[in-house]
């Protein structure tokens, strides 16, 4: 169940800055590639790429969408009802004679899917499909994948370690909570249980597809059960944000179990690719790639 995300970009039309290149430019003529120095002429993107590029994330608005924000330009304009930011796209420093939207996902879509919002909103350029939604949604919401944010998937399940001190993997964990009769929340639909279940990791009698993102659930059960999370996100934010829990949780990459995934990949709907594919990109490459790791510090793109 894995199909690899194309790692090139569709045009250098959309420059993210701090080396990230997003890419849903209209066909036509190429733009310049970016120079590496901070000298370099303004980037004219306003003959290749739609006046406004929109993305929609899969998300509130967190770390791993941080690139995105890196694209506006001062003094963007937030549109609290539609949950969106739009401002001037930016690229190093200066506009680039277009706009960027982002906006939320998750919640602020009544918690569709990226594929089928992109679906009842043509409007939207891009939207962040993680790979195996795609292999899922392929018949009938077919999209393509044309940029990875990151290498390996920041998709994990956590635990109290104090409750179950000697888990170490995702498969510990099903076998702890069978015995203690707790369970493993997730967003029902999720694709990775599946395959957690199916290869017997986690027994389905113990996962929940109640999971709304909210950390009250995972609270109110007392360290008596796990929860899906990112491991970019939840581990911080449960010990230093969420006052009712303030203590560190462990975790497991699904990667690790054996389930690798592009997360978040940057989609187009199929049907659209040819026409935001502009006539020439020869000099469009896999240059920005990030990595995400278990450090502790902050993520770091790899050439």
């Amino acid at each position: 169940m894995h199909r690899t995300a194309r790692r090139s970009t569709l045009t250098g039309g959309v420059i993210v800055a701090a080396a990230l290149a997003l890419t849903a430019c209209a066909a036509g003529g190429a733009a310049q590639p970016p120079s590496s120095t901070s000298t370099a002429a303004a980037v004219d993107l306003s003959g290749v790429c739609p006046a406004t590029v929109t993305i929609q994330t899969d998300w509130n608005p967190e770390a791993d969408h941080g690139h995105l924000y890196q694209l506006l330009g001062p003094n963007p304009s937030i549109d609290a009802n539609q949950k969106s930011v739009t401002g001037d796209l930016y690229s190093q420093g200066k506009p680039t004679g277009v706009k960027v939207q982002i906006r939320s996902g998750g919640p602020a879509i009544g918690y569709q899917s990226v594929s089928s919002q992109m679906y009842k909103d043509k409007g939207i350029t891009l939207g962040y499909v993680t790979t195996d939604e795609a292999v899922q949604l392929s018949n009938s919401l077919p999209t393509t994948a044309v940029f990875a944010e990151n290498d390996i998937s920041p998709q994990m399940i956590m635990w109290d370690p104090k409750t179950y001190p000697d888990v170490k993997t995702v498969k510990d964990l099903g076998a702890a909570l069978e015995k203690d009769g707790g369970v493993v929340r997730y967003f029902n639909g999720a694709a990775y249980m599946a395959y957690l279940q199916g290869a017997g990791i986690l027994p389905a009698s113990v996962t929940d597809g109640s999971y709304d993102g909210t950390p009250a659930k995972f609270v109110t059960a007392k360290g008596k059960d796990g929860q899906q999370g990112f491991a970019t996100a939840e581990p911080y934010i449960y010990e230093h944000e969420v006052s009712a829990w303030a203590k560190p949780v462990k975790f497991q990459l699904v990667n690790d179990t054996g389930y690798p995934i592009y997360p978040e990949s940057v989609s187009v709907r199929t049907g659209d690719l040819q026409k935001l594919t502009p006539a020439s990109r020869s000099w469009c490459r896999c240059c920005s790639r990030r990595t995400w790791t278990t450090s502790t510090t902050r993520p770091r793109p790899t050439s």
